[in-house]
């Protein structure tokens, strides 16, 4: 998916502005008609503004309020209908998905306070994005996939393990000075 030039952002001071990594994402995601999407850790809520655009009906979650409501601000300036939900992964979710869709925070870290938890993923770097496929499997429809931004720069012991239940398909990468990022579709 192209970046829509007609959508309007805001991003709120403490919330994870879109980066490489989103754009990335952003790059590698297709809506198939009128899926039902969901997009984890929203943050400013890009790729859900994108999903919701192209026809999807978007339910966006984050374990920040602040984020939420600049999700929901976006939407309402891009007069965008977006459901939200304030929850730590999966644990106030209800519903299946087509398509989910995660940029977790992956860099090597434990969260200290609240603007944390857009960038740390636990010691290995890998611990959200564990958690985020053991609940995955619950909330995808039969035929749906996952879409995931991971990093080179994390435990990929940790991440192997992490991924074994799931078909991967590598859609797209990048590499930056320090790490290269690769978006994944999984399937089980």
């Amino acid at each position: 998916m192209l970046r829509d030039p007609a959508i309007h952002l805001e991003v709120g001071p403490q919330v994870y502005a879109p980066a490489e990594d989103s754009f990335l994402m952003l790059s590698s995601l297709k809506v198939r008609g009128k899926e039902r999407a969901l997009e984890m850790g929203c943050g400013s809520g890009f790729l859900s503004l994108h999903m919701a655009k192209a026809g999807a009906s978007v339910l966006a979650v984050d374990i920040d309020p602040q984020a939420l409501s600049n999700t929901k601000k976006n939407a309402e300036h891009n007069g965008l209908e977006i459901e939200t939900a304030l929850s730590d992964l999966f644990h106030d979710v209800k519903g299946t998905f087509d398509l989910i869709v995660f940029n977790p925070p992956y860099l090597r870290g434990s969260v200290e306070s609240q603007e944390d938890l857009c960038w740390a993923g636990g010691e290995k770097g890998t611990e959200v994005t564990t958690r985020f496929l053991y609940g995955a499997k619950d909330h995808l429809k039969t035929g749906g996939r996952v879409l995931i931004l991971i990093s080179n720069d994390v435990d990929q012991d940790a991440l192997g393990a992490a991924l074994k239940e799931w078909k991967c398909r590598d859609l797209a990468s990048k590499s930056l000075f320090f790490e290269e990022l690769k978006v994944l579709e999984l399937t089980l």
